[in-house]
């Protein structure tokens, strides 16, 4: 069965298409699927930022929209005063929002299958560097939205020159998976970070 769950930028392969292996000495390879190789990229967490507590992210009270999945698995409230639901369709992500100033975006990617969550930030940035060799995580945290134990990863990644940061609050289980991403150029992310936490607030198990 074909894996689709990939990065928001990942055009066409999927994250299982390439095989991991390990040398004796415990670095890890990737084999491609076109006989070529390369050292695994290493996740690295900046320790002062990395959170030994799972912080608890809750929905808020205007958020009062809502999109339901067509899986029926999920449902996303969003504050439509700060946020807009783009219709158009997108090959991965289910849905897509814009926040008003244009200046930042959301997707929802859902897999039916589920990922190891210990696995889960490392397949995004094998992902990732398909497109940027240089792209890298800056923080992984624990947390849980609505009571759903995931983890928001930032990470930065190049895209057609230029620098943006993503954020994102990926969970799985015996629901499947999910990708829930925000983005926006680096210079922004500091000025959109709390907006990026507030959608991704919105997500709910049905």
């Amino acid at each position: 069965m074909k894996i689709k769950f990939l990065v928001l930028f990942c055009a066409a392969s999927a994250i299982f298409s390439d095989e991991v292996v390990y040398t004796k000495t415990g670095k890890k390879v990737v084999l491609k699927e076109n006989f070529t190789w390369q050292y695994a990229p290493e996740t690295k967490v900046d320790p002062s930022k990395k959170s030994n507590t799972a912080r608890s992210i809750l929905k808020g009270t205007d958020q009062t929209s809502l999109i339901k999945s067509k899986s029926g698995v999920y449902s996303v409230f969003y504050n439509s005063t700060l946020w807009t639901s783009v219709t158009e369709n997108h090959e991965f992500a289910e849905f897509h929002f814009v926040n008003q100033a244009r200046t930042g975006n959301a997707m929802v990617i859902y897999e039916g299958l589920e990922i190891p969550m210990e696995s889960f930030p490392e397949l995004v940035l094998l992902n990732v560097v398909k497109t940027d060799p240089d792209a890298r995580i800056l923080n992984i945290e624990d947390c849980s939205v609505n009571g759903v134990a995931g983890k928001i990863v930032t990470y930065t990644a190049q895209i057609k020159g230029l620098r943006f940061i993503f954020y994102s609050f990926l969970a799985s289980g015996n629901f499947g998976s999910v990708q829930f991403s925000t983005f926006t150029l680096e210079s922004q992310f500091e000025k959109e970070k709390a907006n990026f936490e507030k959608v991704i607030s919105g997500f709910v198990l049905n």
